[in-house]
């Protein structure tokens, strides 16, 4: 008895080694938060199918004078809802990630929408995020429900 204890300890610790290992090679990190939470998302994801999963993410990009578009981290958007912050007065580059994968046929693809926003100061946006049977859309209003148009940034460089 005590030797199964003692190898289901180990087998726990070297799949939490595991883990920790292919998360710091992904490249991502957590995005801090401006401490003003300014945008609320609700996101909505069904893959259509019992054999396939979809995760939706959303990169945050500082964008500097020159175009050039920073990576400050990854925000997971597991919750149905959820309130985040980006720094207002200041552009950011908004890349929402939809991940789909397939458990027979080991298809795995992803598709992004992406938006270029400057959140005016005091301001709240609502944010919804919806991937459903292979359709996504993201629109972003602001507090009169006018919806943000979307920008990109091209010619623009990240780093």
């Amino acid at each position: 008895m005590i030797r199964h204890a003692g190898t289901a300890v180990r087998l726990i610790a070297w799949g939490a080694l595991v883990t920790s290992v292919l998360a710091g090679c992904s490249g991502l990190k957590p995005y801090a938060e401006s401490p003003e939470k300014n945008l609320h998302i609700r996101t909505h994801t069904a893959s259509g199918s019992a054999f396939s999963s979809v995760r939706a993410s959303v990169d945050v990009y500082r964008v500097e004078r020159g175009c050039v578009a920073d990576y400050e981290g990854t925000v997971a958007l597991d919750n149905a809802d959820m309130t985040m912050g980006v720094p207002a007065g200041r552009p950011s580059y908004l890349v929402f990630r939809f991940a789909s994968s397939g458990f027979l046929g080991g298809s795995n693809s992803t598709i992004s929408y992406e938006a270029l926003v400057t959140p005016r100061p005091d301001s709240n946006y609502d944010v919804r995020v919806r991937y459903i049977d292979n359709i996504y859309n993201v629109a972003i209003r602001d507090e009169a429900g006018r919806q943000i148009e979307r920008q990109r940034l091209p010619g623009c460089r990240s780093s």
